[in-house]
């Protein structure tokens, strides 16, 4: 259980935290160092902290975060700068404060007290996707705990926990159904109600002329153009009252049309307002008697008008409904709703005014006239029709106990069938469902990486809600919702479910949270992905990048392999397909085509790329691949994204205030992480974004996939070449990785405790084409290091043994696949950006400097400051530089413009266009000559020239004439080459 605090407890730790400096600098982190946070969270023989969620068909499997201590290091530097925000947050100097902050919108939304203040951003108490800082600061926090043993990140998180789950009882407790009405119950719609509207029966008029509907109707705001009740077919034929038309003309109307609303027949009753607050009853009667409209408040007459149209005029109608207008652009009513009446008959004034007057226990009013009578007496979803004619009504927006939100339980009914809404307009929806996702698997996290037993009990409440809530629904019907942008954006919603499905030890329980997990699937790219045919396109990235983790959830609970192959597909679907060179994703949050990566960058298309929140999901979703299939490839993406999109998304100063990461990355050339006027590192105010929630994550598990361990144990991965130590306690190794990785292409593994056979599996990456030597205490082994590859040295280990991987750094390009004369400059994993404000693009010759190495070192210089360079009058910074210097935020270019006109090599040239002469692939015949690099000998690479021209001549794109030359010239330039 989570712990209890007592008044003493509180006081203490608010007294460390205010004696805590608002910036700390911390020593690297001990992996012994523990929490005396109890046995079974942290203390001696702990299970906790644990690697988090682990799958039985796992062949690859993490260490917990404690278990890998982070030394010197950038990875160090931008995790300890995220480690002093989660102490410190809000700077404040109470403990609780944070946690406070994030509560604040849950308690308000459970009717609790709400002392002090919200995080800001997308958290506010006026935002739709408020709550989900809260889940992520959870996440953030449990990792924090597992890393370091801090006592104060456990504080934190156990009484956010317990706090959330007050609120979740609050909310079970709340009246979500019915309210006291004008005689006996009510029904309350919209906010903070649960209930929408009010759905009523198909063709109720159709065989109405003369009619009278009456109701009382209690407003809980002053609304413009909210309906009290309308009837129809669609945007053109409907009848309806407004309980309000405007600011200026506070006044209900009645209006009827078969035609749009330009040939409306209308009752203004500006006369009599409707009031607010208080219960008041309002009728209208139309009559083809005489053709006249009447419009009554209270009984009083408000307005009448010659109307010809009936309700049967407009013939079966289908939209009919108490509180719901007949456009998406009608604000549902806020209001109760009593004794709402439909009569087959006009009433005269003295029968309405009768109906205004009547006491509840009289006997209804001319009964053998009714069409329908609800009445709301009975909890529950439908209405009844107490008239006798059995036109029982819906209400739309049934709430279901184990809700947990900072936001009415309204907004997922208004995703859900019928209703759809989008992310815009005045029913606006914003993905309730992602919020969801955070919050739940923030307390995943909690129970998973800390064992608080009571973040799991609130975790299996919610999924019990979300059974309940969508197990009605059908696969199409689901479909909708998630093909709704953005408001049908889930998260990982199958992820949670599926693993409170692994975690329950009741089998309907299992049965019910797997089912729910499987509703979160979108068949249209779920069935595209498993055919292999790319249907992103125009797709909002991260809504359906974030379920494919989920697949892989359910894959390891049922072994259907649909799931595993969705996953795997869509992955080869958006790498490399899709990627900048900083390993992001997306334009404006969107996908564009496949193998589009850099057009119109220097346009004024939409300068935003990169999201932040795509790179956090890519990363989770590429290693959860790797745990069933360990593909070096995986690897290679993952070095790439992590060592620049996520490592650059952290702004190199120091906050307790703000998180200080981007939203988005700009690749643009000449701009920097200030888009306009916006710095991205403070985008919606530091806080409460998607993306600075995903932030809170990412900088503080830097460690988590260095190294993996094989499901017997016998192997370990070195996935990734960060100074720390590993400490294996089953397997009784303690590793030390030595490294300046990425200022020095090499590393050190020191084993400092050992006693074993182990299969030490170290990764080639991709880059390391310049070679890839391993040395043990001393001795070079003999090994097959191919790129994008993982070599083997299998012994028995002892304390002192050492590795020395030497895997020399280089300079190359990556060539943006849309356009390969488009290029990003790498050096070894290291994305280096040209550092200009010129908002096009820079212009660089390399070939005529080039050795048989390949290397670009041969015309790019370095300079005292480490990792900074100079070429061609430019200066080369690292990306994951990010604006070191408060106030500042450097122009650079991630891609730059090759300008090759001449084969040439070294100083010979050949006479024969190159940049103006391309291969079906887009690239040119120097880029074919030099793509075989390094070349071990001159005769290799002429044999490359020799071939390579013969080819180009066979496929007409030269001439022998200009094959001569080019042989010529290589022939020529073999001191050049070999200098």
């Amino acid at each position: 259980m989570s712990k209890q605090f007592s008044r003493r407890d509180v006081l203490r730790i608010g007294a460390l935290a205010a004696a805590a400096p608002a910036v700390i600098a911390l020593a690297p982190t001990s992996p012994a160092s523990a929490s005396d946070g109890g046995p079974d969270r942290g203390g001696a023989g702990s299970d906790y902290p644990r690697p988090g969620w682990e799958a039985p068909n796992w062949l690859v499997r993490p260490f917990a975060l404690n278990q890998v201590a982070l030394h010197d290091g950038i990875f160090q530097q931008k995790r300890d700068r995220m480690l002093n925000y989660a102490r410190n947050y809000p700077g404040t100097g109470g403990v609780h404060d944070g946690p406070d902050r994030m509560l604040y919108s849950f308690r308000v939304n459970a009717g609790l007290p709400a002392p002090g203040t919200w995080p800001g951003g997308w958290d506010t108490p006026t935002q739709l996707l408020r709550g989900h800082f809260g889940g992520h600061y959870m996440s953030m926090l449990s990792q924090c705990w597992a890393d370091t043993g801090e006592e104060i990140f456990l504080d934190k998180l156990d009484y956010l926990v317990e706090e959330l789950g007050k609120c979740q009882q609050a909310l079970d407790a709340r009246p979500v159904g019915r309210v006291p009405g004008r005689s006996g119950l009510a029904v309350q719609l919209s906010d903070p109600h649960p209930n929408q509207y009010v759905q009523l029966p198909a063709g109720i008029l159709a065989d109405v002329a003369d009619v009278t509907f009456a109701a009382w109707v209690n407003l809980a705001a002053s609304q413009t153009n909210a309906k009290i009740f309308s009837f129809g077919t669609g945007a053109n034929v409907y009848l309806s009252l407004i309980a309000r038309v405007s600011a200026t003309n506070p006044g209900a109307r009645f209006a009827i049309t078969s035609h749009g609303s330009s040939s409306e027949q209308r009752i203004a009753g500006d006369s009599v307002p409707i009031p607010v607050g208080q219960w008041a009853h309002v009728a209208v009667t139309l009559s083809g008697a005489d053709g006249t409209g009447r419009l009554y408040v209270n009984g009083v007459e408000a307005g009448t008008a010659a109307i010809t149209l009936t309700p049967a005029g407009l013939g079966a109608t289908g939209n009919n409904w108490i509180g719901r207008g007949p456009s998406d652009s009608d604000p549902l009513l806020n209001s109760s709703v009593d004794d709402f009446r439909i009569y087959r008959r006009a009433f005269d004034g003295t029968e309405v005014q009768a109906l205004a007057a009547e006491d509840p226990s009289a006997a209804v009013a001319s009964p053998a006239d009714l069409v329908a009578w609800y009445r709301f007496d009975v909890e529950g979803e439908t209405a009844l029709d107490y008239s006798g004619s059995h036109r029982d009504a819906t209400i739309i927006g049934t709430s279901y106990p184990g809700f947990l939100a900072a936001f009415p339980e309204g907004q997922y009914s208004r995703i859900e069938p019928p209703m759809l809404q989008p992310n815009s307009g005045p029913n606006a929806v914003w993905a309730p469902w992602y919020t969801c996702h955070k919050i739940m698997r923030g307390l995943l996290n909690a129970y998973d990486l800390t064992g608080n037993e009571e973040a799991l009990d609130i975790a299996f409440r919610i999924g019990d809600w979300a059974y309940q809530r969508l197990n009605r629904y059908s696969q199409a019907q689901v479909d909708q919702m998630w093909n709704t942008y953005s408001a049908g954006e889930a998260g990982s919603m199958n992820e949670v479910m599926a693993e409170l499905s692994a975690h329950a030890t009741d089998s309907t329980k299992k049965a019910q949270y797997l089912a729910t997990a499987k509703k979160f699937t979108f068949s249209t790219l779920f069935n595209a992905a498993i055919a292999e045919q790319d249907q992103l396109n125009g797709r909002h990235a991260n809504q359906y990048m974030a379920p494919q983790i989920g697949y892989l959830r359910i894959f390891e609970q049922t072994e259907d392999q649909n799931y595993h192959t969705a996953a795997q597909n869509y992955w080869s679907m958006v790498v490399p397909h899709r990627i900048f060179s900083n390993g992001g994703a997306g334009r404006g949050e969107f996908f564009g085509p496949r193998d589009v990566i850099t057009a119109g960058f220097t346009s004024s298309s939409d300068p935003r790329h990169a999201e932040s929140c795509c790179a956090y999901n890519m990363l989770r979703l590429t290693r959860n691949l790797f745990f069933h299939d360990p593909d070096p490839a995986y690897m290679d993406y993952y070095e790439k994204a992590l060592h620049n999109h996520i490592l650059s998304s952290r702004h190199d100063v120091d906050s307790v205030t703000a998180t200080e990461v981007t939203y988005h990355q700009n690749m643009w050339p000449g701009h920097s992480r200030k888009i306009g006027s916006t710095i991205e590192y403070s985008r919606y105010g530091g806080n409460g974004s998607c993306c600075t929630g995903t932030g809170l994550e990412n900088h503080t598990k830097y460690q988590e996939t260095i190294y993996f361990y094989s499901d017997d144990k016998q192997s370990l991965y070195v996935n990734l070449f960060i100074a720390s130590t590993l400490n294996w306690q089953d397997r009784g190794f303690v590793i030390t990785q030595e490294t300046q990785y990425p200022t020095e292409g090499a590393s050190r593994l020191i084993f400092e405790q050992a006693a074993g056979q182990l299969k030490v599996r170290l990764r080639v990456p991709s880059w390391a084409t310049q070679g890839y030597t391993v040395r043990v205490n001393g001795q070079e082994q003999s090994l097959a290091a191919k790129p994008g590859s993982y070599v083997t040295i299998d012994r028995t280990w002892a304390s002192g043994d050492t590795i020395d991987i030497a895997m020399p750094l280089s300079f190359r390009v990556e060539m943006a696949i849309d356009n390969k004369a488009i290029q990003s400059i790498m050096y070894g994993p290291t994305l280096m950006v040209v550092l200009d404000a010129t908002p096009s693009y820079r212009n660089f010759t390399f070939y005529r400097d080039l050795k048989l190495n390949g290397d670009l070192a041969s015309s790019i210089k370095p300079t005292e400051a480490p990792m900074q360079f100079t070429t061609q009058g430019y200066t080369l910074r690292p990306y994951y530089v990010s604006d070191p210097v408060p106030g500042q935020y450097d122009a650079y270019h991630p891609y730059v413009q090759r300008i090759e006109p001449e084969v040439v090599f070294g100083s010979y040239g050949s006479g024969v266009p190159n940049d103006g002469v391309r291969d079906q692939d887009g690239e040119t015949f120097l880029d074919r000559v030099w793509a075989e690099a390094p070349f071990a000998k001159y005769s290799d690479f002429f044999q490359q020239v020799l071939q390579l021209s013969a080819d180009w001549v066979s496929a007409g794109r030269h001439t022998d004439a200009q094959r001569r030359a080019i042989v010529n010239a290589a022939a020529r330039a073999q001191r050049d080459l070999e200098s």
